[in-house]
């Protein structure tokens, strides 16, 4: 299940949880609503696992025990050092016949493929990145706790400077309620000028330039980022990433679901590259991706140092 679909299904708990997804701060909460809903005396009936070196059999053997003046036992255990599936095998093999009155929660941060198993008789909890109106919503909901408001348009540009990861954006609320007061209201120009911009919507406001054939702001963009130790190279390669999401995206007949799942990235970012692949031919886009690939050869080769290589990328791409 997804992250938001979580507190709807706590009315009926489930013995064992996998939680798992690129945001920490939704791992984190997953994990407290589980806990809030199934014990009243936390400090007698929650037992943490998260030493790199947690014996799993300590861990079934607390599985096993039985709770303290309270109807549940809670066993949390996060980023457990395991590499082969066997070493789970004992934890997968409780996961079988759980103790009626224990809530296993197995957090996952890295992706392991080592809880394949597990994950066969665990409830799943889904906690990537949410999309952009549910971060919205949870925005607004944080800002009641401080008796702030924000504008619109501030709330959309602090979500998108964070990459809708809600663990960044939920550490920018507390600096920019702090700033403003009780009270106040966040505005765009508080958050442009006390957020600092994920680099991934540089490059989305980078690919917005040139698509304009705004050469003076793309430059300036990529010199912005140089002057940050961005590396070059590593800038190229997402221009290029982000006009190969582009070329196949509108190449495709896919869904914007299908073609997130196939790329790996967040639905939000595929429906970016649609908008602005439209502003490109095809047959254009298709020709700024064979120069990312010569220029990559040319800087491997040490004909081009790859700052040129950026700087004459960006140049070409908005002739």
């Amino acid at each position: 299940m997804k992250f938001q679909d979580l507190k709807k299904s706590l009315s009926n708990l489930m013995p064992v949880y996998y939680i798992y997804g690129d945001d920490a701060f939704l791992r984190q909460k997953a994990v407290e609503m589980i806990e809030a809903r199934a014990v009243k005396f936390r400090d007698l009936n929650v037992i943490r696992f998260d030493d790199e070196n947690t014996d799993i059999n300590n861990i079934v053997i607390a599985c096993r025990a039985l709770p303290m003046m309270d109807e549940h036992r809670v066993v949390v255990c996060k980023d457990l050092s395991v590499k082969k599936q066997e070493e789970i095998k004992p934890l997968v093999d409780y996961t079988k016949s759980p103790t009626s009155t224990t809530i296993l929660i197995v957090v996952d941060s890295a992706g392991a493929g080592v809880y394949k198993k597990f994950i066969e008789n665990a409830t799943s909890v889904d906690c990537s990145k949410l999309d952009v109106n549910l971060l919205g919503r949870l925005v607004l909901n944080e800002l009641t706790h401080y008796a702030c408001k924000i504008n619109s348009d501030a709330l959309s540009t602090l979500i998108e400077y964070c990459n809708l990861d809600y663990t960044r954006i939920n550490n920018e609320i507390i600096k920019l309620a702090s700033l403003v007061g009780s009270g106040g209201t966040i505005t765009l120009d508080d958050v442009v000028k006390n957020v600092s911009r994920e680099i991934d919507y540089d490059i989305f406001e980078l690919s917005n330039a040139v698509s304009r054939r705004d050469g003076r702001t793309a430059v300036a963009i990529v010199k912005n980022l140089l002057e940050k130790k961005e590396s070059p190279q590593k800038l190229l390669m997402l221009i290029q990433s982000n006009f190969r999401r582009m070329f196949y995206a509108i190449n495709t007949k896919e869904s914007t679901t299908e073609i997130a799942n196939k790329l790996g990235v967040k639905e939000y970012a595929v429906r970016k590259s649609k908008e602005q692949a439209t502003k490109f031919a095809p047959a254009r886009l298709k020709k700024i991706l064979d120069l990312g690939a010569s220029l990559d050869y040319q800087i491997k080769a040490g004909q081009m140092t790859d700052e040129n290589a950026i700087l004459y990328f960006v140049a070409n791409i908005c002739v």
